[in-house]
C-alpha cells in the first residue's frame, strides 16, 4: 500500500513540474529578456497631447483589445514636452517637432514621428439669421486675426460674399491659448497666404495673438465662439459639427477657383495630392493643388522615443498598425481621412526602429 501511493505522488508531482517546464506539455513560459523573440508587450500605454486627435483616440482604444491605451486630451504642447521628459509612452502632436525639439530627445533618429489621420482645420463663426455659409479667402483671415478687418459688414468680406446680409457687427476674434497643434496648422496657412502675417507672427504652436480672446483646446475655443455673437474662430472640422449653433466658413482653394468646406472629402482630396513622403514622416497638408482640395488640412503624428523598453515598443507597434490599418476604416465616423496606401506602407516600415 505505502509503494503503491508512494509511486501515485511521484507522478502527480513529477506532472506538476513538467507542466511548469517549456516542452513538457505545459504552455511555454513567456520570456521577457532582450533575447527573447516573444517579448510580452505592455498591457497598458500612456499617451496624450492633441485634442485634434482625441475624437479618434476614443474610437480606437475602445475598438482596440489588445492594449489598454490610456490618452489624455492636454494640446500638442504639453503632448511632446511630456514625451520628451518621457513622462509618457507616447505623444500626439499636430505640428511636428522643431529642431530644438528633436536636439532635446537626443537627434533626429532618437524620435520617430507616425502619421495617425488626417483632418480640417476651418473658420467657425456666430451670425445667426445668415442662410448660406460665407466665403473666406487666406488674405481675410489673416488680416482679420492681425486686426485691420474689424467688422462684418467690411467691403473685403462683402466682396467675396455677394448678397449676403452682413451686419455692421464687430468681429470677435477667437484663438486657442494652449500650445496647440491645431494653433501650428493655422498659422503656417495664414503665413504662406500672408507676407505681412508671416513678417508679422508668423507659424507657431502658441503664437503672440495680435487680437482677440483665447482659450484651451479646440472645444474651448468653439465655446468662446458659441457663447459671443460676432466671434470666429478656427477649430478641427469634428469640434466644428458638434457645435449646431455654429457656421463652418468655406476657404478659397489653393488654385484660387473655389471656396470649399472642410469635409471628408475635400481632406481626402488633399491627402491624394500627396506625392512626395520624406524619410521621416513629416510633410505638410497645406494649400495642396486640385480644385477639390479644402486648403488648411493637417496631420497628427504619434511621437515616440526609439529606445523604448522593450514590452512598451511591442505595444506600440501593435496599436500603430491598428490604427494606421484596420483602425482607418473608422476615420469617416469623426470626418478625418484615411492615410494614403503608400505612406501607410512606410508607416509600417519605420516600425522596425521602435524598440532598438
Amino acid at each position: 500500500m505505502f509503494q503503491a501511493i508512494s509511486s501515485r505522488r511521484f507522478f502527480v508531482l513529477g506532472a506538476l513540474a513538467g507542466a511548469m517546464l517549456p516542452g513538457c506539455g505545459g504552455e511555454p513560459a513567456k520570456k521577457t529578456s532582450g533575447n527573447s523573440n516573444t517579448v510580452a508587450a505592455a498591457s497598458r500605454i500612456r499617451g496624450g497631447g492633441s485634442s485634434f486627435i482625441g475624437p479618434m483616440m476614443e474610437l480606437w482604444k475602445g475598438a482596440y483589445e489588445k492594449t489598454e491605451i490610456d490618452y489624455q486630451v492636454t494640446g500638442s504642447g504639453d503632448g511632446v514636452q511630456k514625451l520628451l521628459a518621457k513622462e509618457r509612452d507616447f505623444g500626439c502632436t499636430d505640428a511636428p517637432l522643431s529642431n530644438d525639439q528633436l536636439e532635446k530627445a537626443g537627434g533626429p533618429d532618437s524620435v520617430l514621428q507616425i502619421p495617425l489621420a488626417m483632418g480640417a482645420v476651418v473658420p467657425v463663426y456666430n451670425l445667426p439669421g445668415l442662410s448660406e455659409p460665407l466665403n473666406f479667402t487666406g488674405d481675410l483671415l489673416a488680416e482679420i486675426y492681425l486686426g485691420k478687418i474689424t467688422k462684418w459688414n467690411d467691403p473685403s468680406i462683402a466682396k467675396v460674399n455677394p448678397g449676403a446680409k452682413l451686419p455692421d457687427l464687430n468681429i470677435t476674434v477667437c484663438a486657442r491659448a494652449d500650445g496647440s497643434g491645431t494653433s501650428h496648422i493655422w498659422t503656417s496657412y495664414l503665413s504662406l497666404v500672408s507676407p505681412t502675417w508671416k513678417e508679422k507672427v508668423g507659424a507657431s504652436t502658441q503664437p503672440k495673438w495680435p487680437v482677440g480672446q483665447q482659450a484651451p483646446k479646440n472645444a474651448g475655443v468653439a465655446k468662446l465662439v458659441e457663447d459671443k455673437v460676432g466671434a470666429l474662430g478656427y477649430v478641427e472640422l469634428i469640434y466644428a459639427l458638434e457645435k449646431k449653433s455654429l457656421s463652418n466658413g468655406k476657404v478659397q482653394n489653393a488654385d484660387k477657383s473655389d471656396f470649399l468646406a472642410g469635409s471628408l472629402e475635400s481632406v481626402s482630396a488633399s491627402a491624394a495630392n500627396l506625392k512626395e513622403i520624406p524619410e521621416n514622416l513629416v510633410f505638410s497638408l497645406l494649400q495642396q493643388g486640385g480644385k477639390d482640395s479644402y486648403p488648411i488640412c493637417g496631420t497628427v503624428w504619434l511621437v515616440a522615443h526609439t529606445k523604448t523598453e522593450v514590452s512598451k515598443a511591442e505595444a506600440l507597434k501593435g496599436f500603430v498598425r491598428y490604427a494606421t490599418g484596420e483602425g482607418q476604416e473608422l476615420c469617416s465616423k469623426k470626418h478625418y481621412a484615411k492615410l494614403p496606401k503608400n505612406l501607410v506602407e512606410k508607416v509600417v516600415a519605420s516600425l522596425d526602429k521602435l524598440g532598438k
